[in-house]
């Protein structure tokens, strides 16, 4: 019989899932949108990072309203809104349109990303399988992401356009559904949206979601990172581009697994920050030698081995929020935490790309990767550190 923690556990990965569908809507659909010059691929960019456009401001945003409204309706308040812009992306002719509805579905996935991960750490606190469920969290969004890759274009030709384009719309409705009948507040929780709705995070929490977030934010652009980057490389050593993309992407494959064995890992670890640490520098090393050493011949294998070292962090550190904020301040600390990943998200990969195009190598943005994971490190340090006083 699964228990009421891990039935709302997948209720709310499928809900996140949905969010990873509907961002990989666009590039899946690509060589359909600009068939007979009907996008241009800067239209196709565009439409694709508009969905994460809003985040630092709507992930402060949906914090400050959990507090107000409540996390389940939050959440559904996102879906609806993803649904919505699904919708007008049907109806839009105008690439203004297009990029408005777009905008306004983003919106709804940053609120929904903040919120359930809220909703998970308070079911979850306190239990021995914490990363595990954050594990299983985590991989929604890659997993979303794959799932639309080989679903939309499959979609697209069987039934056409506007099917593909209804299927992340379906998708959100059926989360929406799934949270309004599964979700319930977990027993002895502090009511968040009564007597402590005017609460307010300590500094010492302030300090430590900061902490949790730049490290979430900064080890998310070395992981996409590195698959933007590792082709480059590779095919700097003669490689087919077709095979250095084939390459790179066993990262992401091998990362959904690696996330979710990481969070299994880490709740049977006493210690798993020894993990975590150990797999940053371990990545930091690889990235090094894989820049310094391009593996022509065994690049699929090498690839793999990186992605199933760098994948375990990410269940550990999505716990880093729940350990430094209390219930009743939890969902202005995960605003926050959100807030600080996309700013890094917005700012880091384009500083890669400067520091690429000034060496007019790839294996340099690799070397700044490996620096940023050692930073990341440093920066666990200053959280453990401030953990422990707290304790």
């Amino acid at each position: 019989m699964i228990s009421k923690a891990w039935k709302i556990l997948l209720v709310l990965t499928f809900a996140r899932m949905t969010m990873g569908v509907q961002f990989q809507m666009i590039p899946a659909l690509a060589p359909v949108l600009t068939a007979n010059g009907g996008m241009s691929y800067a239209g196709v960019g565009t439409l694709t990072g508009a969905y994460l456009v809003p985040g630092v401001l709507v992930a402060l945003a949906g914090g400050w309203l959990s507090q107000r409204m409540g996390d389940a309706r939050c959440v559904m308040l996102g879906l609806m809104l993803m649904a919505l812009g699904g919708c007008g992306a049907l109806w839009a002719e105008a690439f203004n349109a297009q990029l408005f509805w777009r905008l306004v579905a983003g919106s709804g996935a940053v609120c929904l990303n903040v919120l359930v991960t809220k909703m998970v750490a308070d079911w979850f606190d306190g239990r021995g399988d914490l990363p595990t469920a954050m594990g299983l969290l985590v991989s929604s969004w890659p997993a979303g992401i794959a799932i639309a890759a080989l679903a939309l274009p499959f979609v697209e030709a069987v039934a056409g356009f506007s099917a593909a384009l209804l299927l992340p719309v379906l998708l959100c409705v059926a989360a929406f559904i799934c949270t309004f009948l599964v979700w319930q507040e977990p027993p002895e929780k502090p009511d968040a949206t009564a007597s402590n709705k005017k609460e307010k995070m300590h500094q010492r929490e302030f300090v430590m979601v900061v902490m949790a977030g730049l490290i979430w934010g900064l080890y998310n652009t070395v992981f996409v990172g590195v698959i933007a980057w590792m082709p480059a490389l590779f095919a700097e050593t003669g490689v087919a581009a077709t095979a250095a993309a084939a390459y790179a992407s066993l990262i992401s494959w091998v990362g959904i697994a690696s996330v979710v064995a990481g969070g299994w890992l880490a709740g049977r670890l006493k210690r798993p920050d020894v993990l975590a640490v150990a797999c940053l520098l371990g990545s930091a090393g690889l990235i090094c030698g894989l820049a310094a050493f391009p593996p022509v011949q065994v690049g699929a294998l090498s690839m793999l081995v990186l992605g199933a070292v760098i994948g375990p962090i990410a269940a550990i550190v999505m716990t880093l929020p729940v350990k430094a904020a209390r219930a009743q301040t939890r969902g202005a600390a995960m605003g926050l935490y959100f807030a600080l990943y996309y700013a890094a998200m917005g700012f880091a990969p384009p500083l890669y790309g400067v520091v690429g195009d000034a060496t007019q190598t790839a294996s340099a943005p690799l070397y700044m990767m490996a620096g940023v994971l050692v930073l990341c490190t440093v920066i666990w340090g200053g959280f453990r550190r401030f953990y422990r006083d707290a304790a």
